[in-house]
C-alpha cells in the first residue's frame, strides 16, 4: 500500500472507528433507558391497566344486568298490551 493512500485512510478509519463505537455507546443507553422505564412506570402503567380493564368489566356486567332488566320490563308492558287489547275486542263484539 503506498504510504500516500495509508495516511489519507488512517484518518478515515479512525473516524468510523469513532462514530461507531458511538453508535453503539448509544444503542446500549437507548436499551438501558428502555429496560428501566419498563421496570419503574412500566409496572405502574401494568396496574392501572389491569384495574381499568377490571373496572370495564364490571361496567359491562352492571350494563348487561340493565338490558336483560329492560328487556323484561319491555315484555311485560307488551303483554299489558296485548291483554289490554283483547279485552276491548272482547267487549265490542
Amino acid at each position: 500500500m503506498p504510504p500516500e493512500l495509508a495516511e489519507a485512510v488512517g484518518p478515515v478509519l479512525a473516524i468510523l472507528g469513532v462514530g461507531s463505537m458511538i453508535l453503539i455507546g448509544m444503542k446500549l443507553r437507548y436499551t438501558h433507558l428502555r429496560e428501566t422505564r419498563l421496570d419503574r412506570g412500566g409496572k405502574k402503567e401494568m396496574e392501572q391497566l389491569t384495574e381499568d380493564v377490571a373496572a370495564l368489566r364490571d361496567e359491562v356486567r352492571l350494563l348487561r344486568q340493565d338490558c336483560a332488566e329492560m328487556y323484561e320490563r319491555i315484555e311485560f308492558a307488551e303483554r299489558l298490551l296485548t291483554r289490554g287489547q283483547g279485552d276491548s275486542n272482547e267487549s265490542s263484539g
